[in-house]
């Protein structure tokens, strides 16, 4: 029998002063079993650094059609597609080819690895943001995973500080490419 997706619950307080965006929301994250809570974090940090009305997370890990998440407005028009870890040049040139803009939060072992054997070929795209992320950030935004989780995030200067009860983090990813 197939594992079900692990369900995470977001009470969502979010400044983002730099694009002058301010919500209180819900959020429900599906955590694929194949998942880990370090990628589900990334995933969640993107919706924050993106976050807007049309924004909404894609199916999952096994889903080739979509991004890990997308702004996709009413009419259907994909204005931002985002993906999570070490996409393969196919994904993100199919999200070059369906969206005005791409994103990857870059995490995970080979990173460094990944991004070189890349650069170059990335650097050829236009409207592509790649943004890195320290090992030590992401395993402090894994602390702050549960099943309930209550988040306060203030992004100012391209920066994250995430609070919740027990902890509190500051992210600041490195951009390339824009």
């Amino acid at each position: 029998m197939a594992l079900g997706a692990s369900v995470y619950k977001v009470n969502l307080n979010l400044s983002d002063t730099d694009r002058h965006v301010y919500l209180d929301t819900k959020l429900t994250l599906a955590r694929h079993p194949s998942e880990t809570e370090e990628r589900m974090m990334i995933r969640l940090l993107a919706y924050c650094f993106n976050a807007s009305d049309d924004l909404t997370f894609g199916k999952g890990l096994s889903t080739d059609d979509e991004p890990d998440l997308w702004e996709v407005d009413p009419a259907g028009v994909i204005h931002q597609w985002i993906e999570v870890g070490q996409p393969s040049l196919d994904r993100v040139k199919k999200g070059r080819s369906r969206s005005g803009a791409q994103q990857i939060f870059t995490s995970g072992r080979g990173r460094d690895q990944w991004w070189q054997a890349n650069a170059a070929e990335f650097a050829k795209f236009q409207h592509l943001t790649v943004r890195h992320l320290t090992e030590s950030e992401i395993t402090e935004l894994v602390a702050l995973a549960a099943k309930n989780m209550t988040l306060s995030v203030c992004i100012s200067e391209g920066s994250a500080f995430i609070s919740s009860d027990q902890h509190s983090v500051n992210v600041t990813p490195l951009s390339e490419l824009s």
